[in-house]
């Protein structure tokens, strides 16, 4: 079976190209044993002529193991807890929609045993005359948790969740690339060009690549989040999504949060995403609601007006960013702070690099938190950031700068070397600020 993700398409900097790849061999080995403890094991072509095929003679347990190949069909679990996985992977084994339907669609009560892995997934659309009513070009959950693995999710269109979209499920989303992606069919919505998570939701986004998706009048271009639950995001790469068209203004170039969304956001690599409002990450956060908990991100090089890494409004008495580097584009704000409802907040800001080259630190009604509860205000020193190399360089103010007592911190960094590292040689082992840990120097 197939053991690597896809690369060919995705235009990724070599420096940060594991973010994809790191949980490729896991996703082989994962789809492995579940051809092997499969009550039967179902091939396509050779058993059956489609996918579709294939899935509705098959009974909970079975395997469906696809030759390469492009298969011009749209295909649907029917609530059946079986694995549909490619042999070679999804650089040769492609399931084009033909802008049909979504091309995948998983909302007949499914759970993580229902398993999607190893595809191409293009050419969907959802719009207001297909069963989804515009809701999930290329995949399409809805009251379903499947786990989606491996995939290379691209040139799908819909009005919400372009790439993927999830309505009151919690599926597992791990290992895919989500690229190029568009709102088409409408105007507004609830967002989301890569992946669009709606209703009360736990959620899983992690270790994926999630990159140039389109919302031309809605928020998220990576990821929107509307009244979401505690869905987690985590280990992603978020770079070069787009929201624009909203007036005033689209929100969340890279994520944006709406309603009651407390999600996890830990460890993701937010760069170059671009909106009207906050360029980076836009929430806003009700009363009663937590918000998001932001540990060991870095968001950087993204481009709005207001907030250019992130615009935080809202009720944030609880809301909590630790351990970030959170980096404006030069002549811009990085961390912007609109309105906040009566009796709330701003968000509580603990050892975090907030810094702007050329432009302002904290903006709206942010106060400026350099040199309180452990924040600075410098330039990080990456050693390449125009060549998109975000780690940190020796000597950075970000080594050991962050805080150890952080809640859900990583084990590891986003290349997967230990957290916690005495980075500077002093004797003392203290996180780093952002996603990548400095290991000491070698004796």
């Amino acid at each position: 079976m197939w053991m690597s993700t896809h690369r060919s398409s995705v235009h990724i900097m070599p420096v940060i190209r594991n973010v994809a790849i790191v949980f490729a061999s896991s996703v082989a080995a994962f789809l492995i044993t579940s051809a092997a403890e499969s009550e039967t094991v179902i091939n396509v072509p050779s058993d059956q002529p489609t996918i579709q095929a294939a899935i509705d003679v098959a009974n909970n347990g079975d395997t469906i193991l696809v030759a390469p190949g492009t298969y011009q069909e749209t295909i649907n679990f029917r609530g059946k807890a079986i694995t549909v996985a490619s042999t070679d992977g999804p650089d040769v084994t492609v399931i084009d929609g033909s802008r049909a339907d979504s091309v995948v669609t998983v909302a007949t009560g499914e759970g993580r045993a229902s398993v999607l892995g190893g595809f191409t997934i293009q050419n969907g659309r959802s719009g207001f005359d297909t069963p989804g009513f515009g809701n999930g070009g290329g995949i399409r959950i809805q009251n379903a948790s499947p786990t989606i693995v491996g995939n290379v999710i691209t040139g799908n269109v819909a009005c919400v969740g372009a790439g993927i979209a999830s309505s009151f499920g919690s599926p597992l989303v791990q290992g895919n690339t989500i690229i190029g992606n568009a709102q088409a069919g409408c105007s507004g919505g609830i967002g989301g060009g890569g992946i669009s998570i709606g209703g009360n939701s736990a959620a899983q986004i992690l270790d994926n690549v999630i990159a140039e998706n389109v919302m031309t009048s809605a928020d998220g271009g990576g990821i929107s989040l509307f009244a979401a639950g505690t869905p987690t995001i985590s280990g992603n790469l978020i770079r070069g999504n787009t929201a624009t068209g909203l007036s005033p203004c689209a929100a969340g170039g890279g994520i944006s949060l709406v309603n009651q969304s407390d999600a996890l956001i830990v460890q993701n690599l937010i760069i170059g995403n671009r909106a009207g409002c906050g360029g980076g990450v836009r929430w806003l956060v009700p009363s009663g609601a937590r918000g998001p908990l932001l540990v060991n991100n870095t968001i950087a090089d993204n481009d709005s007006a207001q907030g250019s890494a992130i615009l935080a409004e809202g009720f944030q008495t609880q809301t909590l960013l630790v351990n970030n580097l959170v980096i404006g584009t030069s002549g811009q704000t990085a961390l912007g702070c609109g309105f906040i409802f009566p009796g709330g907040s701003p968000p509580l800001i603990k050892s975090n690099d907030v810094f702007s080259p050329g432009g302002t630190a904290y903006g709206g009604i942010c106060t400026d938190q350099s040199g309180i509860n452990g924040n600075i205000s410098v330039d990080p020193f990456f050693v390449d950031a125009a060549n998109g190399d975000y780690h940190l360089q020796g000597g950075s103010p970000a080594i050991d700068a962050g805080d150890n007592t952080a809640p859900s911190l990583p084990e590891t960094d986003l290349d997967g070397n230990p957290r916690i590292s005495d980075g500077t040689g002093t004797g003392e082992a203290i996180i780093d600020m952002g996603v990548y840990e400095v290991l000491p120097a070698a004796e």
